[in-house]
């Protein structure tokens, strides 16, 4: 809405937890308000910062335009404190940052007596200055008057070229023919292009407009001394104007994140302890999570389908390794948890359904893509390894690590033994870790470890194509000699690899199908007890309001007999 808010959205950097914490509770209870489109005027917030920092570089004084600016951001201050102070008992979040917001009122009250709303000095700024202007208007109402009866003269309004009273370099002067031959006693000022016009100032308007100028430099003079008065004071309370900004900001942030949750479906996530003894109840739960870039791209039609994903880590297990084959989605999970996490670091709303739950990480350690460093003469291989190392010395319970192709890039045995060592390590120091691979050792590694946990992407064999949902509890298949057939590749030669695979891992294929199958199973039974857990919460949270209602009622009806009894008992009195 401003350009307040805008910059406080460049420069949004991660926040302390209380600051997250309270970010996100602001942004909650602008959402609550959005529902019901009630929500306060921005109107006259504007970004202070470039004029401040212009006056301290430049010492120079605020400008008519600056003026008015500086008069808009106290009068919405004044109006927002006052907006939020009445809805205190329905906004705690939002009306804690009028808790000892900056007192402006003298600065406000001092530019109320000098500028008007569109940052002009009013006439009574100071007294001399209404003196001024005061004698300013008498000069030029008299000059105005002589010049006036020139042009009246019958005897020289033929020799005019019109009957104007104009003005040069700051004088009343008349457009005088230039063959005229009647002349008027005074100064030519200006001649016309065509040379057939002379403007000529009367002599007996000379001496009042010479005084004229002197009171117009004068006045000048003391505007310049009231505009330094004003910038003076207005550096003065710079540090409260500036702290005044950041809360505005702050405001105004809840209400972008607002507009962010209507616009892209988004939610404010629930915010878990890490101290909280139950890893249930402390761990990541992403339902209908999406990636905000493709969201955006749906809304601009590049996109015909978002796919949502469900992500969990961190409560039954710290380790999620996602297998499948390319192009199936696998990055794009490990993108969207991580923009996920970094969003509410910052203090902002997710792209996921409600019930969501994301734990402040104080850091991401990522490993996406396989550029190789050719400007350091790193390999793809060495190039992960150095981002990995690097990650690894910043890793803590409270990091969430993503890697994506683990172990790729060198060869398989040798990458799937570095990749098991380094999620073994992970695993012992309890890091929220997702990772990506297709080396099937990888995927045994889940089984043979009670905090790890295999995922997969879903993929049709038979039309060759992704369908983005992540299946927790599956391993994946590459899929590799199904999309090589289907791509044409020599049937030979697709059947011998097939033969091979299966002389080799037949009893781990059949292993990971029937385990596959299970895994599906469980998951679509928890899914549809996680749906049902919704429904039942719905339904109580009705009958807990059905039964205050209930109460309410009762309290009523009771209070009501009562007051009906009493009355039947006056009544009986007095008949007695």
């Amino acid at each position: 809405k401003s350009s307040l808010g805008a910059r406080a959205v460049r420069e949004l950097v991660p926040r302390s937890d209380e600051d997250m914490r309270a970010a996100l509770g602001r942004t909650a209870e602008a959402v609550a308000l959005a529902k019901r489109n009630a929500q306060p005027s921005f109107a006259g917030v504007v970004d202070l910062e470039p004029a401040a920092l212009a006056l301290q570089r430049f010492h120079r004084p605020l400008e008519r335009g600056e003026l008015a600016q500086l008069f808009e951001f106290l009068e919405a201050c004044k109006r927002l404190v006052t907006w939020f102070r009445e809805h205190l008992t329905e906004l705690p979040e939002l009306c804690a940052l009028t808790v000892g917001f900056p007192d402006l009122a003298r600065l406000r009250g001092e530019l109320e007596l000098a500028v008007d709303d569109k940052g002009e000095l009013r006439d009574d700024a100071s007294p001399r200055l209404a003196r001024l202007r005061r004698e300013i208007r008498e000069v030029s109402e008299h000059i105005a008057d002589i010049v006036a009866r020139q042009v009246a003269d019958p005897e020289l309004r033929p020799h005019l070229s019109d009957f104007k009273v104009h003005r040069r370099a700051g004088r009343h002067v008349l457009a005088l023919k230039a063959r005229a031959p009647l002349r008027v006693p005074g100064v030519v000022h200006e001649r016309s292009q065509s040379g057939e016009t002379l403007f000529i100032e009367p002599r007996e308007a000379v001496e009042h407009s010479n005084r004229l100028v002197e009171i117009e430099q004068a006045e000048r003079a003391e505007q310049a001394r009231i505009l330094v008065e004003l910038t003076r004071h207005f550096l003065e309370h710079l540090g409260a104007v500036r702290e005044a900004a950041r809360r505005i900001a702050e405001w105004e942030l809840a209400f972008i994140g607002a507009a962010f949750c209507n616009e892209y479906a988004a939610c404010v996530p629930e915010l878990p302890h890490f101290a909280n003894d139950k890893a249930k109840e402390r761990g990541l739960v992403l339902l209908n999570a999406r990636h905000p870039l493709l969201v955006e791209q749906l809304a601009q039609g590049r996109l015909e389908e978002v796919v949502p994903i469900d992500v969990r880590l961190g409560g039954d297990f710290d380790l999620l390794v996602i297998t499948g084959p390319n192009t199936g989605g696998k990055t794009l999970a490990l993108k969207t948890v991580g923009i996920a996490a970094h969003c509410v670091r910052l203090g902002l709303p997710v792209c996921c359904g409600e019930g969501s739950r994301m734990p402040p990480f104080d850091g991401i350690v990522a490993d996406i893509g396989d550029e190789q460093e050719i400007s350091q003469s790193l390999s793809t291989f060495a190039s992960h390894l150095e981002r990995i190392k690097a990650g690894l010395a910043l890793a803590t319970p409270r990091t969430l690590v993503l890697l994506d192709e683990l172990g790729g890039g060198t060869d398989p045995a040798e990458g799937a033994a570095l990749g098991e060592a380094l999620l073994e390590h992970l695993l012992q120091r309890g890091v929220a870790t997702m990772a990506t691979t297709h080396l099937g050792k990888l995927k045994e590694f889940c089984f043979a470890h009670e905090r790890a946990e295999n995922a997969s992407v879903e993929f049709d064999a038979h039309t060759l194509r992704p369908r983005y949902r992540l299946l927790i509890g599956t391993p994946g298949e590459s899929n590799a000699l199904s999309i090589a057939e289907r791509r044409g590749l020599d049937r030979t030669i697709v059947a011998r690899a097939r033969e091979r695979l299966e002389r080799r891992d037949r009893d781990t294929v059949e292993l990971m199908h029937k385990l596959r199958g299970a895994s599906e199973h469980a998951e679509k039974v928890r899914r549809a007890a996680e749906t049902r857990l919704q429904e039942i919460e719905v339904t109580g949270s009705k009958i807990a309001e059905r039964e205050q209602e209930i109460a309410r009622r009762g309290e009523l009806l009771e209070a009501e007999a009562q007051r009906g009894l009493e009355e039947r008992i006056r009544d009986a009195k007095r008949s007695l």
